[in-house]
């Protein structure tokens, strides 16, 4: 399966290529591989600076978030062969929705709900919607 999604204009000049449905989409329009990268690095960062409670990981934090949302388009592009702005834009912005409702290095309260929380609730609404209006 490649990464692209598939529009219904792609469809009719390709006999052979059906378009994407909501679970082709949703499933393209998360950059799995960044998205397991970060999860990594952060655990990493995480765990060994649990022995220094004066450790302030939330810069390195924020400097792998700013490193990999620049890498994201690169490896659509040079990797998955991905070539639709549109794309590229909603799986760069997905990728910063899955970092901050994961590993967050920002930790106040917003409205009296924790960032946390807030990032999770996001994330579940991004996943579900965009591929319902990103259509390729």
């Amino acid at each position: 399966m490649a990464r692209e999604i598939k529009s219904v204009n792609q469809q009719l000049q390709m006999q052979d290529a059906a378009p994407n449905d909501f679970k082709d989409r949703l499933i393209k329009l998360i950059p799995a591989e960044i998205i397991a990268a970060y999860i990594t690095i952060s655990g990493l960062i995480i765990g060994f600076s649990e022995g220094d409670p004066n450790a302030d990981k939330s810069n390195l934090l924020w400097i792998i978030i700013l490193v990999l949302m620049i890498f994201t388009p690169v490896y659509l592009v040079k990797v998955s062969g991905v070539s639709k702005k549109g794309q590229i834009l909603f799986s760069t912005i997905g990728f910063l929705v899955w970092a901050f409702a994961t590993a967050s290095p920002y930790t106040k309260e917003i409205l009296g709900f924790s960032f946390q929380l807030i990032t999770s609730v996001i994330l579940i609404l991004y996943t579900l919607l965009i591929p319902l209006f990103y259509k390729g």
